[in-house]
């Protein structure tokens, strides 16, 4: 009684001193589950030790130059569009390939393109979407992904300032400008249906002492990125793809195989264990499911055997769509699978998908009353947010892709 007793009266002190305050006091067992974009694929999931990707947070997706984090941003956005969600891209390199960004398999008209001049008109854009977002979704049902691309790639207004040398410098202005950029921006994106995708690149570190493989890793912007994202993915290539092509049989790159580590997961399992790898193709984008039988005989071979070139799906009497015929279809324990078919008929198989969820430890979906729960609480927030003054205006406008 006591306990409840502290509670109530500091909660009622604290009211009175704060009365447009919206903090909470309550019981642990009454703090609402997270939620999140359902991802509905075994790989990512493993990668996140959770089946969704969590709302308003921010992920930071890193690694070296070439190691393909905007085409997982593109594989990320193509999931937003399926089911109806939004996508921002502030590009700050202003190296955007349309035909690649096609390729990839993104609907160039249902993605919004920013150019900024600087990282403090990118910041400041990403601020004002941000802000805006309840007044742009009032019911607030639109799940929304903005992705900045990339920190690297962005140069402060000071060292565009043609009357500065070479010589003039101001040491942290990047990570003093993202800072102050995360910590007021994070409550505000957390009432949000969105995630904020972060991209750098990785650099080595010069001079100082460490163990380990990340001990010499730096990236441009200081430490802020790591303390406020949810979520660090590390990106690196492991090696190309080839195959003969055109009509004299000439070998031509058709893709990539990369490595995908989770090195920080607020909501989940992190670390060197968390690695996935991933098949990126120039034509079609990534491919998460090949990668997964190639998991799955490596080292659950109690769900998938491997015999040569050949797989075979071990639990009996799992149903799945036949991706041809569109008929219910029961998986062959007999049959010899070649990779990209047995990953084709697993991708098509809900019951499948459930059992390597099982054998992977990833923890259930919150039910459906506490994600109302949370939905009503997220909303109730965002109402109080637009009594907010209006961030101050954008100077650049945002244009679809085609008409960029």
């Amino acid at each position: 009684m006591a306990f409840k007793d502290l509670l109530e009266l500091t909660k009622k002190q604290f009211l009175k001193k704060n009365p447009e305050a919206d903090v909470e006091f309550r019981a642990a067992s009454e703090e609402p589950a997270p939620t999140g974009l359902i991802v509905d694929n075994p790989l990512f999931e493993y990668l996140l030790d959770r089946r969704f990707l969590a709302y308003g947070r921010f992920v930071l997706v890193y690694g070296k130059k070439g190691s393909s984090k905007t085409s997982l941003f593109l594989d990320l956005a193509k999931l937003y569009q399926r089911v109806g969600g939004d996508v921002i891209w502030i590009e700050t390199e202003h190296a955007i390939d349309l035909d690649y960004v096609k390729k990839q398999g993104v609907d160039l008209s249902k993605i919004a393109v920013i150019h900024p001049d600087s990282l403090e008109q990118g910041l400041g854009i990403a601020e004002a979407i941000i802000r805006n977002m309840p007044k742009a979704y009032p019911e607030g049902d639109t799940p929304v992904l903005i992705a900045f691309d990339s920190i690297a790639g962005a140069a402060v207004e000071y060292e565009l300032d043609t009357s500065n040398t070479i010589s003039d410098i101001q040491p942290g202005i990047h990570a003093r400008l993202l800072s102050r950029f995360f910590r007021e921006l994070e409550k505000p994106l957390a009432n949000e249906k969105a995630v904020f995708l972060m991209l750098n690149q990785l650099k080595s570190k010069i001079g100082g002492m460490g163990y380990g493989e990340d001990a010499h890793d730096a990236l441009i912007g200081g430490e802020a990125q790591f303390f406020h994202s949810s979520i660090h993915l590390k990106m690196a290539k492991i090696q190309e793809m080839t195959a003969p092509g055109g009509e004299d049989g000439a070998t031509r790159k058709i893709g990539s195989v990369h490595k995908l580590q989770c090195k920080r997961n607020k909501l989940g399992r992190e670390g060197k264990n968390q690695e996935v790898e991933i098949d990126l193709y120039i034509d079609g984008g990534i491919d998460w499911w090949s990668p997964l039988v190639r998991k799955l005989a490596k080292e659950y071979t109690s769900l998938v055997t491997r015999s040569g070139a050949y797989y075979r799906w071990n639990i009996p009497n799992t149903a799945y769509v036949d991706p041809e015929t569109k008929k219910p279809a029961v998986i062959d324990t007999e049959k010899s699978f070649r990779e990209a078919e047995l990953a084709m008929v697993i991708r098509a198989s809900t019951a499948a998908k459930d059992e390597i969820r099982k054998a992977f430890g990833i923890p259930a979906l919150p039910a459906a009353k506490e994600v109302e729960e949370v939905e009503s609480t997220r909303k109730k927030k965002r109402k109080a947010a637009l009594k907010t003054e209006d961030p101050a205006p954008v100077t650049r406008t945002v244009s679809l892709v085609e008409g960029a």
